[in-house]
């Protein structure tokens, strides 16, 4: 196997099959749209996460557009930072976990 081919420990991507509730985020009005359950491909790799949708699925308020919220089956919850769609009718999302807000 030659230097271009070795995968360093830590670089594996894993990628599950999950269920997602997307809080869609209208900039122009300024305000979350109604949450929506979607299917998505949820991929890690390097301590970073990504949600993949179909395209069709996440139209309107499915779509996580940036500043949307993604909640997982367990309750976490995710802010997208960015967002794109390929040719092959997928939409990803680049999410960081949102900061839990400490109670005075």
């Amino acid at each position: 196997m030659s230097a271009t081919m070795t995968q360093t420990p830590g670089q594996e991507k894993k990628e599950t099959t999950v269920k997602i509730t997307v809080k869609s985020w209208d900039a122009m009005g300024k305000q979350f749209l109604k949450p929506m359950e979607v299917d998505a491909k949820r991929v890690e790799k390097d301590g970073k996460v990504l949600f993949s949708v179909s395209v069709k699925q996440a139209i309107g308020r499915g779509q996580p557009r940036t500043g949307s919220e993604i909640t997982d089956a367990d309750g976490t919850i995710y802010v997208v930072k960015k967002g794109s769609s390929n040719r092959d009718g997928e939409y990803s999302a680049f999410v960081e976990k949102k900061a839990v807000e400490k109670k005075p």
